[in-house]
């Protein structure tokens, strides 16, 4: 019994913040139980499988849809012969360019820390993820087969078209899930008709099914070329920073005020619907602005746009801004023209 507890706590211990953020959510979101997670986590940490001995490779953005694809595997034949190499989610934000180079890691990291309220800790397991992911996908066999997860966000739709230019000149073939449109194809709960918005919302049941109904159809010379043209820009890009997925492409900005505006309504509409003004915690409003936005994005990212509009005046703050859990915001007078009680 002692072993076993010693075992999980130095799993526990291999887990990134992000990591284990991601397990949490899963056994939320799958209704898993403490004994189900335990053996999820030790499978994690202790097994994992040498990408250059996999048959098939399935690439995916973010530790929450690669969690469930590891469980969705864990008790069938996939787990011996299939392996899931993981990029960081948040493709869409922040500078791309030349992020298959040490150089451009660098930059992205630098980017972000001159923006985020994130810790060391956090940003170097960003870039460990990038680097490792890179370098997997770099150093595949041509025999491998490869399994790119994507859905209708611009996150992951960046994250298609840029591993599909890593990929240029490599004869494997490419298959594509698209989980918003594997969903929808099987006509599940028509009424949910905005769901899935991440692939991370897709628990892992429904992605071993999507991945078996869906058959081995592979992506087409054609709409592969366009793609990896599309992820070739992304590298060369030294001007733009966010990435917006509307009428099914990618729209780019050199401008990082794309959300603000909404920011200031969901603060409105707060204030509109509880009758009063006041002073909000800015993980409240942070929450309000991610649950009703239809851009899928991190929390981070807002959290800094808050920020930004607390310099410009447009909030004003009381506490610590150096983490969202420290301080309360309200906005300023001038807006609150468009609030009725």
């Amino acid at each position: 019994m002692l072993e076993n507890v010693n075992r999980l706590k130095r799993a526990i211990h291999k887990l990134s913040e992000a990591e284990a953020k991601s397990m949490l959510f899963f056994a939320l979101l799958n209704g898993k139980s403490s004994e189900d997670m335990q053996q999820l986590i030790l499978q994690l940490t202790e097994n994992e499988m040498s990408t250059v001995n996999a048959k098939t490779v399935h690439i995916v953005f973010g530790d929450s849809p690669a969690g469930s694809l590891k469980a969705a595997f864990k008790d069938t034949d996939y787990g011996k012969t299939e392996d899931v190499i993981v990029l960081p989610h948040n493709l869409s934000i922040g500078p791309l360019q030349a992020i298959q180079t040490a150089s451009g890691v660098e930059a992205r990291l630098e980017w972000f820390r001159q923006r985020y309220n994130v810790d060391d800790d956090g940003l170097e397991h960003y870039v460990t993820k990038m680097r490792t992911g890179i370098g997997k996908i770099s150093n595949l066999l041509p025999q491998q087969h490869i399994v790119i997860w994507t859905c209708q966000n611009a996150p992951e739709q960046t994250g298609l078209r840029l591993v599909l230019a890593l990929l240029e000149g490599k004869g494997n073939t490419v298959r594509v899930i698209d989980t918003f449109q594997a969903f929808h194809e099987q006509n599940m709960h028509p009424q949910l008709e905005d769901y899935p918005r991440t692939s991370g919302e897709v628990n892992a049941e429904n992605l071993l099914y999507f991945y078996e109904q869906d058959g081995m159809n592979q992506i087409t010379y054609e709409t592969r070329q366009v793609l990896s043209q599309e992820g070739s820009y992304l590298l060369s890009d030294d001007d733009h920073i966010l990435r917006t997925w509307t009428g099914n492409k990618l729209v780019h900005s050199a401008h990082e005020n794309r959300d603000d505006d909404f920011i200031i309504t969901c603060a409105q509409r707060m204030y509109h619907e509880e009758g009063k003004v006041e002073y909000k915690k800015s993980a409240r409003l942070i929450g309000e602005v991610i649950g009703h936005m239809q851009q899928y994005t991190g929390d981070e990212w807002i959290e800094y746009r808050l920020r930004t509009l607390i310099k410009q005046g447009v909030f004003s703050y009381r506490g610590d801004v150096k983490a969202m859990r420290f301080y309360e915001v309200k906005l300023a007078d001038d807006f609150l023209t468009n609030v009725s009680f």
